[in-house]
């Protein structure tokens, strides 16, 4: 088992990053460097089921689960993880966003568990990368995220008659 946890700190309100962040689209793998590919499927108003491929270490894995909203600033995510078509390790996710004085900061406690004893003992070896590439994705993440907050903050106020923006939705 690899377990690991990621904090980052995000200059835009808690309720903009979590509603910015739950709104996953399949073009969100121009996000980061190693996605691949991402299918989006939206099972109600708090779960969604995503499908990630990405390049880790030379070869395309698949991360397949659902994404749960547990809460007004939290969300998890439980799936697995394929290589080669074969699942290879169950993995979950726990995110929590609490404001801060200049923002907020995004948590997430990561879990994965090989399937196998070979791939419990590649995630055993693969750990530090694992967490190094997470790492890379949330700055990705918060980059982005405080890009679409400033260019929010300082677009023109909506007109009387224009219906009120979403919040958290990214621009597109």
């Amino acid at each position: 088992m690899v377990a690991f946890r990621i904090v980052q700190r995000i200059r835009a309100p808690p309720g903009f990053v979590v509603d910015w962040w739950l709104d996953y689209r399949s073009d969100d793998a121009a996000l980061t460097r190693d996605t691949v590919q991402r299918t989006v499927d939206r099972i109600d108003d708090r779960r969604i089921h995503l499908t990630t491929t990405s390049e880790f270490g030379g070869r395309l894995r698949t991360t397949d689960g659902t994404v749960a909203r547990t809460g007004p600033t939290s969300w998890h995510m439980t799936g697995h993880v394929s290589s080669d078509g074969l699942v290879v390790s169950t993995m979950q996710t726990a995110y929590t966003v609490e404001g801060t004085p200049d923002g907020c900061r995004v948590e997430a406690q990561f879990e994965f568990v090989g399937r196998t004893l070979p791939w419990r003992l590649a995630l055993a070896v693969s750990g530090y990368a694992l967490r190094r590439r997470q790492r890379a994705a949330f700055r990705d993440y918060a980059a982005a995220i405080e890009r679409d907050y400033a260019a929010r903050a300082a677009a023109p106020p909506p007109s009387p008659s224009a219906p009120p923006p979403d919040e958290g939705r990214r621009p597109r």
